[in-house]
């Protein structure tokens, strides 16, 4: 395997499904001619795995009229009119890729990358030709920025790169991860014996043809941009051109697929990915800081992890992408917590092959703030062995359910739900708070929920402020005879205050069935101060498997100082609880003055009281350390505009519309700037511009009007 590959993470199937393959080619090929152009040709992106099976089910042409019908009619985003815009648009596209984009290829413009995405995206906001640069291969850089995107679960902000490699063939989309800056440079030799210093060169090289080309390079993402490290590429591109892919089945039900009524079956999926069943547990716990945790486990049969196979370094890593979303009880619009993260697993082939039948454990944890919420955790796993999406394996698998957090009330004696485990571990003697781990003992969830005869049940539990000489009582009752105690102990908390409680109990000559655990915090005198309890099942079989491999998405370090109270002030600030938040951001910025996140949200909250001073204070030695952050420049060109400080303003805003799509706002504030320094037909551009995006704004009128040019009606 070629080293470059091996380094990036390309994919090898752990398990696939090459007889579906097989029958799938054989039906298309069955298919009339004209059901065969609308599916490999017409709506071969935006057609759904469990549609697409569905359509090749079908024997009839009255059928495969009806699905036709039904598969627009759900996309239409106005069903009260007789267009169906979504429809209209997607073969206008079609249209426009097959006329224009193909023309130096062999293959019609629906078969190329760039037909691909403008497909799937349609016409980007700008396009930036180096055909005829002497130091670059042909290259088309391609820059969107549309909001309308997001509610497809995309950035509104984004590039895509395509290039001729080593100058020949058609132009193909770029890859940060797997080509890389020098190969974008003609002749190219780095200096440097470093590869990242290598990387770093071409870089720049890049920077001086143009800097969104050096950006795109790295990542196609702008909000990374810089940031990105050359020791590492972008992973943030994958997750994007995932969600590129996945974008025209978001809010689209599919399930009418399975309810046609037609005599024959159909397979379910979702989306691109499909659905793979897994076993999950979510459990709030207390944790440093003052501060109540969510830990959470997914555990997934080894036969559903897709994984890189390099043969040549007998390794195998997993790509994940997990996103957590939280928003109270009732209220889906409001955000508490909206996290993406991606991570990668590096494995030993002859581990791999040890554990074949044993699940994979992914555990995660956050700081949580007081209160009634929905959380729901999206694991996603892609595995690719080529450029060929038709091979990649995609899966995807969700835990989701209500999360209650309480107030930290100190002096309050309480006691935290049961974490049903494994076991337990001491992997060294570093203390750290991670995912079920609590300074050096590790607790191993159990998810399933599931013990085999014989075998010890595990839990943890922890008692906060518990009254002197208090005890936690343990009982485990049978389900069919609710009143009945099978096993029963009590446990001293003396000495238990810098770790949770973690008790076994054995269940002597239980049988297979279904148990409940209850743990109660007594105080000296035996009365019952808190309970809580789990329900579990003992199987009959001898053995229950138990993960053999374990892995964790990047945390919430609680030993950085600030991290915590940061974070949390982020969920207060989604929550519009403005006084909690600036406190929490302000006592993260006192535990660490460096801290960006917080500076950021606090300055944004100065700038909207109109303290502009402090602000700029906050946000100057972000700017001076990384002066191509947008959202550090937009809020320091919005300070030195309140502060009238018009030259320095103009300067730092003009920088941000090139950024991110203008919002008539900046453009306001940057014309206004460039009037207050005479700069008088950049103010009249500007304020044209800001009309034509909301032409409701009485004061832009009148200020047009001050220049001598009468608005557009």
């Amino acid at each position: 395997m070629h080293h470059r590959y091996a380094c990036y993470l390309l994919a090898y199937v752990l398990s696939t499904s090459a007889s579906f393959g097989a029958t799938l080619d054989d039906r298309v090929d069955e298919l009339p001619e004209k059901y065969r152009k609308w599916l490999q040709e017409e709506v071969t992106y935006i057609i759904s795995d469990v549609e697409r099976e569905a359509f090749l089910n079908l024997v009839s042409e009255q059928e495969r009229e009806t699905f036709i019908d039904v598969f627009w009619r759900k996309r239409d985003p106005n069903p009260t009119t007789l267009e169906n815009e979504f429809r209209t648009e997607h073969y206008e596209r079609l249209a426009y890729a097959n006329e224009f984009l193909g023309r130096s290829t062999f293959r019609k413009g629906w078969q190329t990358d760039r037909g691909r995405y403008y497909i799937l995206l349609g016409p980007p906001r700008n396009i930036q030709n180096f055909e005829h640069e002497d130091s670059v291969y042909p290259t088309e850089l391609w820059f969107y920025n549309d909001a309308a995107l997001e509610r497809f679960g995309l950035p509104p902000f984004f590039f895509l790169l395509f290039v001729r490699r080593d100058g020949g063939g058609e132009l193909e989309l770029y890859s940060p991860n797997i080509d890389g800056p020098k190969s974008l440079l003609t002749g190219y030799q780095t200096a440097s014996t470093n590869i990242s210093g290598g990387i770093e060169e071409a870089y720049q090289k890049l920077w001086e043809i143009h800097p969104d080309l050096a950006q795109a390079s790295i990542s196609f993402r702008t909000d990374e941009g810089d940031t990105a490290t050359f020791q590492r590429s972008s992973f943030g591109t994958i997750a994007l051109l995932e969600d590129i892919r996945q974008a025209p089945f978001r809010g689209v039900d599919t399930s009418y697929a399975t309810r046609l009524d037609f005599e024959r079956g159909v397979v379910e999926s979702d989306y691109l990915f499909r659905y793979v069943p897994s076993f999950g547990m979510m459990s709030v716990l207390p944790g440093p800081e003052n501060s109540y945790y969510l830990h959470w486990a997914i555990e997934l049969d080894a036969r559903y992890v897709g994984l890189v196979k390099d043969e040549d370094r007998a390794v195998q890593t997993a790509i994940f992408v997990t996103t957590i979303q939280m928003t109270p009880r009732g209220d889906a619009d409001t955000v508490v917590l909206d996290a993406r993260k991606e991570s990668f697993m590096r494995l030993r082939s002859e581990d791999v092959e040890k554990s074949k039948h044993q699940p994979y454990s992914y555990r995660g944890m956050t700081p949580v703030v007081p209160g009634s919420y929905d959380v729901r955790i999206i694991f996603r796993n892609r595995a690719c062995p080529s450029r060929d999406e038709s091979e990649c394996y995609k899966s995807y698998t969700l835990l989701e359910g209500p999360v209650e957090v309480p107030d930290w009330r100190a002096g309050q004696p309480r006691l935290s739900g049961p974490v049903l485990a494994y076991a337990t571990e001491r992997p060294d003697a570093k203390s750290l708070y991670r995912p079920y781990r609590f300074g050096s003992l590790q607790v191993l969830p159990n998810p399933r929920r599931v013990y085999a005869i014989d075998e010890p049940v595990v839990f943890m539990t922890d008692a906060l402020d518990a009254p002197p000489k208090g005890s936690i009582r343990s009982r485990i009752y049978d389900r069919r005879s609710p009143d009945r105690i099978v096993a029963e102990r009590r446990d001293s908390l003396d000495g238990l205050q810098l770790e949770p409680l973690v008790p076994e109990m054995t269940l002597a000559d239980a049988e297979g069935g279904r148990y409940r655990l209850l743990v109660e915090l007594l105080d000296a005198a035996g009365n019952v101060l808190d309970a809580h309890s789990e329900e579990f099942e003992v199987t009959p079989r001898t053995l229950v498997a138990r993960p053999g491999i374990r892995g964790s998405w990047p945390q919430v370090a609680a030993e950085i100082p600030g991290m915590v109270q940061s974070a949390l002030g982020e969920q207060y600030f989604g929550l519009n609880q403005n006084d909690e938040a600036r406190e929490h951001f302000e006592t993260a910025l006192k535990q660490n003055p460096k801290l960006g996140p917080a500076r950021e949200h606090l300055a944004s909250m100065l700038l909207d009281e109109g303290k502009t001073g402090r602000a700029i204070e906050l946000l100057e030695p972000i700017y001076q350390a990384v002066p191509d952050r947008f959202e550090v420049i937009i809020l320091l060109g919005e300070g030195y505009f309140q502060e009238k400080n018009y030259k320095k303003a103009a300067e730092l805003l003009e920088r941000a519309v090139t950024l991110r799509r203008p919002e008539p706002r900046w453009l306001n504030h940057l014309a206004r700037s460039h009037y207050a320094l005479g700069h008088l037909d950049r103010a009249r551009e500007l304020l044209t511009l800001s009309l034509s995006l909301k032409a409701d704004q009485p004061e832009v009128k009148e200020l047009m009007g001050a220049l001598g040019v009468e608005p557009a009606p």
